[in-house]
Order: structure tokens, then C-alpha cells, then sequence
């Protein structure tokens, strides 16, 4: 805690409430109306603040980047995912069924909670290209958090060391919002059944396939 906030605790709470609010405002603006419509003058209406908070609050590229973040991984902050309280429990669980049940439940609830906050981004990344920087760094964070599957299965003996790079491009395609908005979005499927699939996916094409994919060089 700052020095600022143990003197002012009042004062801190009421600004932590203040931009949890706008932050909020900003998430539900985004969803509904798309990126270019929605100005800061509306988020600061649907926060019920001054829009001089809302501008001290971030531009409005940043808050379509905090409200992703918030949105997907429950907080703010740039952390690698596996330290976010709720997934580092889930890989600090040694069996690996187990632990794939809970990883996919908490998987799916945080990519439909911002399933349209990332549809948002792509559809304002090929004309806005502060949303283009923002989308590809939050690719890139999502690549590197899925880049920890392979080395955490290889230490649960799930499968080989060799099956790493495999395993995380394989990761990479069933745990996108791609593939969500692809079966509940245009195919209708409720949260449940996208779970099931993407649990039978998992144990299919991860931790049962009987043999390793080829590499490139090898076709």
C-alpha cells in the first residue's frame, strides 16, 4: 500500500470504487454498442461520473485493454496467468483429470466473459491501429500463457518432452475465442456443451493421442 493510501483510506477506497465503476461502464459500453460508438461521454453517463474522471481513468484504447483483462482474468494487471489465484490452483493440482476439469471450467467462464470485448477489438483493429497494438499484445499474452500446457503436462508425465511445441500449438486452437464464438455464438451451443467439447478435445487430441504429429521437416 502507498503512503498515500495508508494516510487517505477513505479517499483511496472511494477512487478504487470510482474507476472499478467506469471500468465496468466502459466493459458493458463496448459489448453493446461496439468501439467506435461508444464515446467517453457515454461510458462516464452509465458510470455516473464526470467524463474529467473517465479521461483520468485511461484513453479509450486503455479501457477496452483493462476491460479485456478484467473481463478475461478478473483483475487488472499484466501478471502471467498462472499467477491469478484461481488458475495457479488449478496447476497446482497433481492429477491431471482433475486438474483438466477445473481448468476448463474456469477457462470457459473467463473466455465468455469476454467474448464480446475480443469481438469488439477485432472488428475496430483494421481501421483503429491503437486497437491493432492492443489486440496483438493481447495475443501475445495469450500465446505465452498457453505455452505453459506443455511443460506443466510434461511435469505431471502427461505426455513427452519432444510433444511440448505440439501440445501448445494444439492448445493455442482449442482455447480461443475463435473457436467459442464458432460453436456458441454462430452454432448456438450453451457454455456446458462448449465445455464438454472442449474437455474431449483436450484428452483426445492432448493427452491421449497415441502417437506424436510429424514436424514439418518430416512430411
Amino acid at each position: 500500500m502507498s503512503e498515500a493510501s495508508s494516510r487517505y483510506p477513505k479517499r483511496s477506497a472511494h477512487a478504487a470504487k470510482t474507476r472499478a465503476a467506469i471500468i465496468s461502464a466502459a466493459t458493458e459500453s463496448f459489448a453493446e454498442a461496439g468501439y467506435s460508438a461508444t464515446t467517453m461521454k457515454a461510458i462516464a453517463a452509465r458510470a455516473g461520473v464526470s467524463v474529467e474522471s473517465v479521461y483520468l481513468t485511461g484513453s479509450k484504447s486503455a479501457l477496452l485493454a483493462t476491460a479485456m483483462t478484467v473481463a478475461f482474468a478478473g483483475a487488472e494487471g499484466e501478471r502471467p496467468l498462472s499467477e491469478e489465484p484461481e488458475y495457479a490452483a488449478v496447476f497446482a493440482v497433481e492429477d491431471v483429470g482433475e486438474a483438466l476439469e477445473k481448468y476448463v471450467e474456469l477457462v470457459g467462464a473467463s473466455i465468455a466473459r469476454s467474448d464480446a470485448l475480443w469481438r469488439t477489438a477485432r472488428a475496430a483493429a483494421d481501421v483503429e491501429p491503437d486497437i491493432r497494438r492492443l489486440l496483438d499484445d493481447a495475443l501475445a499474452r495469450r500465446r505465452s500463457d498457453l505455452a505453459m500446457a506443455g511443460p506443466w503436462l510434461v511435469s505431471r508425465g502427461a505426455i513427452a518432452p519432444a510433444d511440448v511445441d505440439d501440445v501448445n500449438a494444439t492448445m493455442s486452437v482449442l482455447v480461443s475465442h475463435e473457436v467459442y464464438e464458432h460453436l456458441v455464438d454462430e452454432f448456438g451451443w450453451s457454455l456446458d456443451r462448449y465445455a464438454a467439447w472442449l474437455k474431449d478435445a483436450i484428452r483426445t487430441l492432448i493427452l491421449e493421442r497415441p502417437v506424436r504429429l510429424p514436424d514439418r521437416s518430416e512430411s
